[in-house]
């Protein structure tokens, strides 16, 4: 006897299935959504729910598999037990006769079966076909896996199974966990074709985490004006005169215990120059790492490129030299140091507070605020009037010290 490997105890496929049900209701989200209003919801009538003032409008039963060639027969397991999921829910009132119920799956319908004859393509639907053919399968398979789905759907009348299944659409050959980005892509038409990717990467993120914070703390679903907020958000912050913003990071805090992590670098240095609070130097590095992220984020999805950048940067430091100039004159040649680090501090105060855009749409503070903290890092710009020769020399003072 060969004994059995790790691999035996895998969860891949069922994790994939799992994945597959979100992305999928997803996709029929944004389908419903041009049509008809809509709450969402995952594990609770079905895989998949649409209700409307608590009343269901379609269940939807997600099956997936990882096998090449699987194909749906008047005996398949998953069609009677979606079909048991099905029946146990006309049977308690949750899920009334007239809720449509779909069956969407990755498998192929066998020509001639059930499945086929309830195929919501084509001209060759016939629901007395697939009553009668459902009807031989459960009263002559000897599967007791499946004897209770038989027996719940043979309980009822011929009328009434006629009535369910008239209710029944299944669809096959549908696209894997994988492929179906195609069809969430060409969902989003109104999306640049330049950013499509992009826009399907930033509405499955918000997605992702919309349903696990709903299965986690139910709030009775996930409203299609939500859907269509976030998408609409997406839509403006892809225009030409916007970037997008990443959620995260504009809630980013660094924390007061993080600050030594930085300490030898230049643009904390540059605070600390002017005698900048712990709390300006945690503002300074919270900035430095969300503009650092978000144009890395940027230029990683050709939102920007590098030439983009640089003119901005190049922006900034004019607007720099502009006040540096006046700070160094009003100051003159024989200002203390007290005064210098007075002014100096009166500089970063003007960084903190600039609001240069990078764009017109994008309105968030830290881009700005970071772009600068990041020159100052370059020591292209700096907030105390001696910033270049102060810097250097407390620079070369600890790297001296690292190597002695």
């Amino acid at each position: 006897m060969i004994p059995p490997s790790i691999s035996t105890f895998g969860a891949a496929p069922s994790m994939v299935g799992y994945l597959y049900q979100v992305r999928l209701a997803l996709l029929w989200a944004i389908r419903r959504s041009r049509t008809s209003d809509f709450v969402v919801s995952l594990e609770t009538l079905d895989d998949v729910s649409f209700e409307l003032g608590g009343e269901p409008l379609a269940v939807l039963q997600a099956k997936h598999s990882i096998k090449a060639a699987a194909n749906l027969t008047d005996l398949s397991a998953e069609l009677w037990k979606t079909l048991r999921v099905w029946l146990v829910g006309l049977a308690s009132g949750e899920i009334p006769l007239g809720t449509a119920r779909f069956l969407l799956t990755t498998a192929a319908a066998a020509p001639g079966s059930a499945c086929a004859a309830l195929s919501i393509e084509g001209c060759d639907r016939d629901v007395a076909e697939a009553a009668k053919r459902l009807k031989h399968a459960a009263t002559s398979s000897t599967n007791s896996e499946l004897k209770p789905a038989f027996e719940a759907y043979l309980a009822l009348e011929e009328a009434e199974r006629e009535a369910l299944l008239a209710q029944v659409y299944v669809i096959p050959s549908q696209p894997d966990a994988v492929e179906i980005t195609e069809q969430l892509q060409s969902e989003l038409y109104h999306v640049s074709l330049n950013h499509q990717a992009l826009s399907v990467q930033m509405l499955e993120g918000w997605w992702f985490k919309r349903v696990l914070n709903e299965l986690v703390h139910p709030e009775g679903g996930i409203p299609r004006a939500e859907i269509d907020a976030q998408i609409s958000d997406i839509q403006e912050s892809l225009k030409p005169d916007a970037l997008p913003i990443d959620e995260d990071l504009d809630a980013l805090m660094v924390a007061l215990e993080q600050l030594p992590e930085f300490a030898d670098r230049p643009f904390y240095k540059q605070v600390e120059l002017v005698s900048g609070s712990q709390l300006r130097i945690r503002n300074a590095i919270t900035s430095y790492l969300q503009a650092f992220r978000q144009r890395s984020a940027w230029t990683r999805h050709d939102l920007l490129f590098d030439a983009d950048l640089d003119k901005y940067d190049k922006r900034l430091q004019a607007e720099w030299e502009l006040q540096y100039g006046q700070v160094c004159d009003e100051l003159g040649p024989d200002a203390t140091e007290a005064a210098m680090a007075q002014a100096g501090r009166a500089l970063l105060k003007w960084a903190e507070d600039a609001h240069i855009s990078i764009r017109s749409g994008v309105n968030v503070p830290w881009v700005c605020r970071g772009s600068l903290h990041m020159l100052a890092e370059d020591m292209r710009v700096g907030w105390h009037p001696q910033f270049e020769t102060r810097l250097k020399a407390v620079l070369d003072a600890a790297a001296q010290g690292k190597t002695a």
